[in-house]
């Protein structure tokens, strides 16, 4: 906008308006961007946490935890 005067024109306020639609649109894009990116880091995050799911799973099957209250049988040597 002019700065030496008082008066503003039409055509200064319209040259405004397109640079602040330029702006709005830009961000709306990098917004959509980042929306896209967010939810594949949350089905990356859920795809994962199957995973660890899974290998616990095998873990304790493989070499399960016994727990310091839990009374043990062992077998008696003859």
């Amino acid at each position: 906008m002019t700065k030496n005067t008082d008066t503003v024109t039409a055509n200064e306020f319209r040259e405004e308006k397109t640079k602040l639609e330029n702006d709005r649109a830009a961000l709306n894009e990098k917004l959509q961007a980042l929306n896209t990116e967010r939810e594949r880091a949350i089905q990356q995050l859920t795809m994962i946490a199957g995973a660890l799911q899974t290998v616990n799973h095998f873990i304790a099957k493989i070499d399960p935890e016994i727990g310091l209250e839990e009374e043990i049988d062992l077998p008696e040597e003859k």
